[in-house]
């Protein structure tokens, strides 16, 4: 299943159930089985299952009472210690939370039921673990964990005689590897799954698997089979007298002939989807997909004027469902015939919504990324703790058949009963190198792992945005929509912003460095002045366009000893926060003083000085990054960076600031043994 698919999948399965009713047959099973529930208040296990049973069939048309009714399987089952029962019942509160599209919570709930699966070794609880544990990484287009997770639970799924749940396993891993762009292994399973569904005669599960199979070999280049496919798809679900199938059908055959460049097929396609769509109760959004099509259709053939209308028209109803990549995917398409139309305005402003739109996407993804990675790091945690327990468990059982058998064997020589003793020392000593030895492992990895988060976190969004930038000058450059006085202003921008990546990317990639190997420490005698004024050269142009006024007042005669490149990265990171927050026509001054056998080194501006929030989190050593006077970015990294780097040294480094008046910014150096003297 493509991401656009699974997108609008989820959509759809939500509209449906916000605005369907359940069948007299679905209502009278529900009322039997809430009569039963009334009549015996026993909490046991067949209460467990009447539960589970009436959120199963509400989750086709009421999510919330169906989350109310697992919930409550899922508290009597761990209640009164049911695990089998309880392991249904997690399935069925993470398929709710699924179809809510509450993926974390999903996952979350069905790492507990593999957890509770494997602690009573119960192979199907396993496996549908598993395929669910997929299925919530499918949805959100994490293909390569979703096959991982598929593929783990497919040896369970193979030993058992449930030829649907083989055939759904296929089918599911055939769409992940289709999403991963492998087509041929997607292919192989694929045509196992369809060869089963239609023994089986599921031939609504038969019609999707022969969508999927028509889209991997389209990728393949295949396009006989893959329209043979489609039409197969076409016919089942006519058959059935299903029209949204149907024109989920045609929808993704008109896609393939875009992508061929038949546009006369394409839109016979997409109009058979609108034909069909108007056969059913659809979502708005979905309505308006296919009419987009055709715009697609119109801007491939130059028909500039019909695309606008269409995308202008279409485009607010999938604004409206709040669909990400379909509104990213048209935005770019409408910038195109606006820029087509010489509309160059309009064309730059949906450049601008689609930057804002794809920071935004972008975020949310990162977040839901990010809880998914706390589910798994605490399910791994967990698995260490069984792991460890069961080595503990191990040894326990060892030692007690050791002694077992030197009870019994106490009529036995003592040349034998010191062979025993040996043999017990030597299982527990290799069992705590063992041990030493994982732990020792497990540590490089959590710092190696926790310095790639922090530099992902820190770096991603600093050097798309000045990227971004570029990319949207150099457009309105090439169409011509600002002229070169107005693309000489932007530069300036423009270089301000790269040198801010410059110099943000060197402090990261050397925090980096030192955070994951020691740092060298290389003390020799140097001048201080002349470095200062090293650094001072640096920010030239920044001093001119801020007009900042620089002064170094450190003597010319100040020699200190300690490692020149650090200092000279803690004086420019210190010089670089003091330009950014100083304000137009100021004044910075650099000044130095002995005290107590050491040279104190300090950096006052006139700027904004800080808050005592943000001095709150420097001082726990929290990532902080303010804009400047100017909206200079920051990394966040500088004053924690310097600390850092000067404690190294054993030196200090001290802020004394008056918000609204400035800051002075002070440490410690080393003086050189003649000065010292």
């Amino acid at each position: 299943m493509s991401k656009k698919s699974s997108i609008l999948l989820i959509f759809s399965l939500l509209l449906f159930s916000s605005i369907a009713s359940a069948t007299p047959e679905q209502q009278n099973t529900i009322d039997s089985l809430l009569s039963l529930l009334k009549k015996s208040t026993q909490n046991d296990s067949t209460r467990v299952e009447r539960l589970r049973l009436v959120s199963s069939i509400y989750q086709a048309t009421n999510l919330k009472t169906a989350e109310f009714y697992a919930r409550q399987a899922v508290a009597m089952a761990d209640s009164i210690n049911a695990s089998q029962p309880l392991c249904r019942a997690l399935s069925q509160l993470g398929s709710v939370y699924a179809w809510e599209r509450r993926t974390t919570e999903s996952l979350n709930t069905y790492f507990k039921e593999l957890e509770k699966a494997q602690s009573i070794s119960w192979a199907y609880g396993i496996q549908d673990a598993y395929m669910g544990i997929g299925y919530v990484y499918e949805l959100e287009s994490d293909w390569g964990k979703a096959l991982d997770y598929t593929l783990k639970g497919l040896p369970y799924i193979e030993k058992t005689t449930e030829s649907f749940d083989l055939a759904f396993a296929y089918n599911h891993a055939g769409s992940q590897y289709l999403g991963l762009g492998n087509s041929s292994m997607a292919l192989e399973f694929l045509q196992k799954a369809a060869g089963i569904f239609e023994h089986l005669g599921f031939d609504d599960q038969l019609g999707d698997c022969n969508i999927n199979l028509a889209k991997a070999y389209s990728a393949k280049k295949l396009y006989d089979s893959a329209e043979y496919h489609f039409h197969n798809a076409v016919n089942i679900f006519t058959r059935l007298e299903e029209p949204y199938q149907i024109a989920d059908t045609y929808q993704n055959e008109g896609d393939m002939f875009v992508q061929r460049g038949l546009f006369n097929k394409a839109r016979d396609s997409y109009q058979k989807t609108i034909v069909n769509y108007n056969k059913d109760d659809v979502a708005e959004a979905d309505y308006a997909l296919a009419v987009l099509g055709l715009g697609v259709v119109a801007l491939s053939e130059r028909k500039y004027q019909e695309a606008s209308r269409i995308f202008h028209q279409e485009f607010a109803k999938i604004n409206a469902a709040n669909i990400m990549e379909p509104q990213l995917k048209y935005l770019n398409y409408m910038a195109k015939v606006d820029s087509a139309l010489g509309n160059f305005k309009e064309a730059f402003l949906h450049m601008q919504a689609y930057s804002r739109l794809y920071d935004n996407y972008y975020d949310q993804a990162k977040d839901k990324a990010t809880q998914r990675m706390m589910v798994e790091m605490e399910l791994q945690s967990k698995e260490k703790e069984n792991e460890q327990l069961k080595k503990q468990y191990d040894l326990q059982q060892r030692q007690i058949t050791i002694f077992a058998v030197a009870g019994m064997a106490l009529f036995i020589a003592g040349v034998l009963l010191a062979l025993l003793y040996n043999q017990k020392n030597s299982a527990l000593n290799a069992i705590k190198e063992m041990q030493k030895e994982t732990e020792a492992k497990n540590n490089e990895l959590a710092v190696i792992n926790a310095v790639k988060d922090k530099l992902i976190s820190m770096i991603a969004h600093d050097v798309r945005s000045p990227l971004t930038s570029l990319q949207n000058i150099l457009y309105a450059t090439r169409e011509k929509i600002i002229n070169e006085s107005e693309f000489t202003k932007l530069s300036q921008v423009l270089d301000n912003d790269i040198r801010h990546l410059i110099s943000m990317l060197d402090n990261t990639l050397l925090w980096a460095r030192e955070q994951i190997h020691a740092l060298k420490v290389n003390k020799v005698n140097f001048n201080l002045h002349t470095l200062a004024e090293d650094v001072t050269s640096l920010y030239h142009q920044s001093l001119l366009d801020k007009e900042i006024e620089i002064q170094n007042n450190i003597p010319t005669d100040a020699e200190v000893y300690s490692d020149k490149e650090i200092i000279h990265t803690v004086l420019r990171n210190m010089v670089s926060n003091a330009i950014k927050f100083t304000q137009r026509g100021k004044c910075i001054v650099l000044s130095s003083k002995k005290q107590n056998g050491e040279l104190l080194v300090s950096v006052k501006d006139e700027g904004a000085g800080i808050s005592p929030v943000i001095l709150e989190k420097i001082r726990k050593k929290e990532f902080v990054s303010t804009r400047g006077t100017n909206k200079e970015k920051g990394t966040g990294l500088g004053l924690l960076f310097s600390e850092d780097l000067l404690s190294k040294l054993n030196e200090k480094l001290l802020i004394d600031t008056v918000p609204g008046e400035g800051t002075v910014i002070t440490f410690s150096i080393q003086l050189s043994e003649s000065l010292a003297s």
